[in-house]
């Protein structure tokens, strides 16, 4: 498509995906596969100030197993993010640089779970006592992180887990058993669950100097669990455990500074802290240091010590530093980018069902990255992932039912699966939502439901949402016209560099300026906008720039000034004869100016008139060239085109085999032509064994983006019984999907079926109507049967 991939960079963590932008609210937002991102140890999944702290520690005796961290966003990659939303998994994501972090003290189980997973370096899991480090020993005085073992939970291992038992040994004052206790309260373990009960029995061992229980303490007033949230008595009690050597709470010290929580943010103490855990063994600590060297935080930016440091922590079977290392192979930081070595690692992690993990091995699957791609094992892995609560997998399953990879597309399923996410406050997934309602998938069209959900996105400030909301403004969709108001989203948008937002600001300045002399100077300074944006928006369907709402007048001015967009959209104007007569010379000339600016577009359109001879000679070698050039900036269009000449020998010697290789590489863009035409060598045996399988499957994903010529040929497979039992019915059903879009052969094979009984009752009348349909666009069956 004439699309490049899209990075999504937004406020909650990096998601990854290659798949194309959505203008004008089309579907649902895809998310963007980005291989260079990295998961902070020290931040959670969501972006809320108030969540982030240290200690997360599990709510369950199996999330206890690890400790998570909170992660920082990722709508746009940045270095630290200072707020932090709650998680249900056990470690976190730095949305912002995609590491992996486990929570200060992760005994807690904070809430939504969401980690950037598709291009992440882990971050380290702050092991509160059942942390896979920091073990708590049976005594109050030792360290519990000097056990380099994974453990169920944390709690005091000489309290028993029997309730009644130790209700009686704490109310004796064993303050071991009081840690236990405590940890029952938390967690909801043999009684219900009570935040303020297990603040009473840990202030209680506290008092009597135990070290887990001050540092446990500090974990409930970090996350204003059963207290007030305060950071700076977290810090106070923190300090008392780290005074008795206690290495996890010495490593919560370091994720204050770090993020700076209760104290200024100081990198440099920051590092002291992780280093003092880090000495005692601790794995969080560990994958700290990585994270800090991963991220340049205090340290100069060294790769290659960061992947020391998550080694260290991985011996320790650290979920977050698994990841991490995992992030390191996919990404190629530290060390050269290996998928196969990448997939190890996940596996490691997705093992002890650490989701970010299985997040990153269903993007892998997704991408075809170290394995051959399989939609179905990427939704496998979103779903386990998204069954534990995490967003970005519940809005990955979402759109896999919404395109229908690896699964049937299901509209309800996909709103069923992007509400999840939405109710979590991921804008990406309230995106979605607000488009479905805007476009009736999967629930009636319901204006004012898509303008809610839009705003909800847009608040957080995606620019996609603002644009759309805007949108809505400007048209009266949902709620009153108002163009203010359409005005000021559109600047929130542009703001952000969204370039429809920039060309609708700097079409209606044009559109309202007053007088030609005012006109001229407003179209001077816009073009000097317009050269770093598009003044035309790409139609991800076409494959072409749309002109329909630029007048023919602006563009040419526009196009006189060198802006290479609109240069291709005057080139199409006298093309297809829009706003002036067609003129295939003058089309040619207005490529040109662009291609020769390196335009990939107007490359691939001078290459089409070599092609057909419009405008000049034909001449496939020519066209091939210039496809060639576009084909090198990644247009998949011109892949495709290129695909074609080597299929039928044209300008080159013919060679299925070549085309084969260009179509997937088209294809692997969604080019739905490449994918019907893959479709077609399958069928034919050209360059492959003749394989009806092979062929079916890859006409089913053109004809899943509406794609007639494939849907057509679903339907001859059908109606012959190629590769599937033969079913008249079901041929019937795609010829008429194919014919909605006016596909004549469609029309024509309908009739077909009307005049023969075949899938539907004889009927000769209807016969002969769908045969003029298709007779009136030069089938010539059709005119022969008429």
């Amino acid at each position: 498509m004439e699309h490049d991939d899209v990075q999504d960079l937004h406020v909650d963590r990096l998601i990854i995906r290659n798949r194309l932008d959505y203008s004008d609210a089309s579907g649902p937002r895809p998310t963007v596969h980005v291989n260079d991102a990295y998961l902070d140890p020290l931040m959670p999944h969501q972006v809320v100030a108030s969540d982030v702290a240290i200690d997360t520690e599990p709510t369950t005796l199996q999330e206890n197993v690890m400790e998570t961290m909170p992660e920082s966003s990722k709508e746009q990659k940045s270095n630290t993010v200072n707020n932090i939303t709650d998680v249900t998994s056990t470690t976190q994501q730095d949305q912002a640089s995609g590491l992996n972090y486990a929570s200060a003290d992760n005994g807690l189980d904070i809430g939504n779970s969401a980690s950037s997973k598709s291009a992440q370096q882990t971050k380290a899991l702050l092991h509160d006592d059942m942390s896979t480090v920091g073990v708590e020993t049976p005594t109050s005085s030792e360290d519990d992180s000097k056990l380099q073992v994974q453990v169920p939970q944390e709690s005091a291992p000489s309290a028993s887990n029997d309730f009644a038992q130790t209700t009686t040994r704490a109310s004796l004052g064993d303050k071991d058993a009081q840690v236990a206790l405590g940890d029952m309260y938390k967690d909801g373990l043999g009684v219900q669950q009570d935040y303020k009960v297990a603040m009473e029995w840990y202030l209680r061992a506290a008092e009597q100097g135990d070290a887990v229980g001050q540092r446990k303490v500090g974990v409930l007033h970090s996350y204003g669990y059963g207290v007030a949230q305060d950071y700076s008595t977290a810090l106070a009690w923190y300090l008392k455990s780290s005074d008795q050597g206690n290495a996890q709470a010495q490593t919560n010290i370091g994720f204050l500074y770090c993020y700076g929580q209760g104290v200024p943010q100081d990198y440099t103490k920051a590092m002291k802290w992780f280093l003092l855990g880090a000495e005692q063994g601790n794995a969080d600590a560990y994958n700290h240091i990585g994270n800090m060297y991963t991220e340049g935080l205090g340290v100069p930016q060294d790769f290659s010590q960061a992947l020391e440091w998550y080694h260290k922590a991985a011996e320790q079977d650290d979920i977050c530093a698994q990841t991490n290392i995992g992030n390191s192979y996919r990404d190629g930081k530290g060390v050269t980018q290996d998928f196969s070595r990448a997939m190890e690692w996940f596996r490691k992690a997705a093992a002890q069902e650490y989701l970010d993990a299985q997040f990153s091995i269903g993007c892998l699957y997704y991408d075809g990255n170290g394995v051959p791609r399989d939609y179905s094992k990427a939704m496998e892995w979103y779903l386990k992932a998204a069954n534990q609560g995490d967003r970005e997998g519940q809005h990955n399953v979402g759109n896999m039912y919404y395109y229908g990879e690896g699964v049937n597309r299901d509209y309800v399923q996909a709103m069923t699966w992007h509400r999840k996410a939405a109710d979590q406050d991921y804008m990406m997934a309230q995106y979605s939502v607000g488009c479905m309602y805007q476009n009736g998938h999967g629930v009636p069209v319901d204006y004012s439901q898509a303008l809610i959900w839009l705003l909800k996105a847009a608040m957080q400030g995606y620019s996609e949402a603002q644009y759309v909301v805007g949108g809505l403004y400007e048209y009266g969709n949902g709620v009153p016209q108002d163009t203010v108001v359409a005005k000021e989203w559109y600047l929130k948008a542009a703001g952000q560099g969204h370039p429809g937002a920039k060309r609708q600001l700097v079409q209606d300045t044009i559109i309202d300026a007053k007088d030609t002399s005012s006109k001229e100077k407003v179209m001077e300074a816009s073009l000097r906008a317009l050269r770093e944006h598009r003044l035309i928006t790409i139609n991800l369907t076409a494959q072409h720039y749309i002109v329909s709402d630029v007048d023919f007048a602006r563009t040419s001015a526009s196009a006189s000034l060198g802006d290479k967009e609109a240069q291709v959209a005057l080139g199409e104007m006298y093309k297809d004869g829009k706003g002036v007569q067609q003129d295939y010379k003058a089309a040619m000339e207005w490529y040109l100016r662009a291609a020769e600016q390196g335009d990939p577009v107007g490359q691939r359109k001078v290459g089409v008139l070599y092609d057909y001879g419009h405008g000049v000679a034909q001449d496939y070698s020519t066209a091939l060239t210039w496809y060639l050039k576009s084909a090198d900036q990644g247009n998949a269009q011109a892949k495709y085109n290129i695909a074609y000449l080597y299929q039928y020998g044209q300008g080159v010697s013919l060679d299925y085999t070549k085309a084969m290789e260009w179509y997937i590489m088209a294809a692997d863009h969604g080019n739905q032509h490449a994918q019907c035409s893959i479709g077609d060598l399958h069928y034919h045996g050209q360059g492959v064994p003749r394989d009806y399988s092979q062929a079916l499957e890859w006409y089913r994903k053109a004809a899943d983006q509406h794609y007639a010529d494939a849907q057509n040929e679903i339907g001859n497979f059908y109606y012959c019984g190629h590769g599937v039992p033969q079913d008249h019915s079901q041929a019937l059903d795609w010829y008429r999907k194919a014919a909605e879009e006016d596909h004549a052969a469609a029309q024509y094979n309908i009739g077909n079926c009307y005049y023969y009984g075949n899938g539907v009752e004889q009927d000769f009348s209807q016969a002969r109507e769908w045969y003029f349909k298709a007779a009136d666009q030069g089938n010539t069956g059709a005119q022969n049967m008429i």
